[in-house]
């Protein structure tokens, strides 16, 4: 009898964890169907980093184009889901760094086949403007954007997801462009003159003549000087906004000690509750994980 008891006492908890098993598994799986997850996501996905692969080894000099038109779905359709984030609103997410550097790079393509195109290149852009706009996005294309690719965590490849997949298009498409132009400038030339001249190739420096080591602002006529200038000109207006708007933002306590009903989110506050507000607080101010994570969550 006790052993009978027993069996059913561990059949009952068994068929518990079970089914507390299926409702968690239910529970992910709708939270994926939410984000998107679905055949027709997923292979539409797929088929865009096929698509894209074959265009830049079969058709490298139209490579930029698709860039462009890519963008055009992307950008809006990310913009759309962070403005709808919940609970607060991601919109200023699109001042970092690297989505100002794509809006830049859409900005200065638009720029060169307006010149190209309707002004039929008549000296809108003049040489020595192209060869600064493009070591300058030389330097953050192959530099920064691509070095994201490999730092941080959240650049990925999942295929359903267009919130992911649109990270990864800003930080791989603007490399796989500037490889283009670098390899196959006689194609690109040949297909769009009047567009891209890209006549200075051939005296590209990376380095100012000072070295590797200069004050930012010199050296403009290489891609490190150039793309260095490109950083500062986004990271002082950034940092101004940051210190006097953006710090405050998505506090959930004002000064005066009263609650506050924050509706926008900032990249910075973003990446300090994702661990590094702890690794600081207690490196650089003695500060306890607790109180770290509880700064956190008021977004202090």
């Amino acid at each position: 009898v006790r052993s009978a008891i027993k069996y059913d006492t561990f059949k009952k908890g068994e068929a518990d964890t079970v089914r507390r098993i299926i409702e968690h598994i239910e529970l992910v799986s709708l939270k994926k169907s939410a984000e998107g997850f679905n055949r027709v996501n997923f292979s539409v996905g797929v088929l865009n980093c096929f698509f894209i692969c074959w265009v830049l080894g079969a058709y490298p000099e139209h490579i930029w184009l698709l860039y462009l038109i890519e963008a055009v779905y992307f950008i809006p359709r990310k913009f759309y889901n962070m403005w709808r984030a919940k609970p607060l609103n991601q919109a200023f997410y699109y001042l970092d760094f690297c989505w100002c550097m794509n809006f830049t790079a859409f900005a200065l393509i638009l720029l060169l086949v307006f010149s190209g195109v309707v002004a039929h290149d008549e000296g809108l852009v003049s040489d020595v403007a192209r060869k600064s706009f493009f070591n300058a996005m030389m330097g953050v294309a192959c530099g920064t954007l691509m070095g994201a690719n490999i730092v941080l965590p959240f650049v990925a490849c999942m295929f359903h997801d267009v919130n992911t997949m649109t990270g990864l298009f800003i930080h791989l498409m603007p490399p796989m462009v500037m490889y283009t132009f670098m390899w196959h400038s006689a194609e690109i030339k040949e297909h769009w003159p009047y567009i891209f001249h890209l006549t200075y190739l051939e005296g590209l420096k990376y380095f100012p003549e000072e070295g590797i080591f200069f004050t930012p602002g010199d050296g403009l006529d290489s891609v490190a000087g150039s793309s260095v200038a490109l950083y500062f000109l986004w990271w002082i207006p950034y940092v101004c906004f940051q210190l006097l708007v953006g710090i405050d933002l998505p506090k959930k306590i004002k000064d005066d000690g009263t609650p506050a009903k924050p509706v926008w989110d900032t990249v910075f506050h973003s990446t300090m509750r994702q661990g590094l507000c702890i690794t600081l607080g207690k490196v650089f101010r003695g500060r306890s994980k607790k109180d770290s994570i509880a700064l956190c969550m008021e977004n202090d």
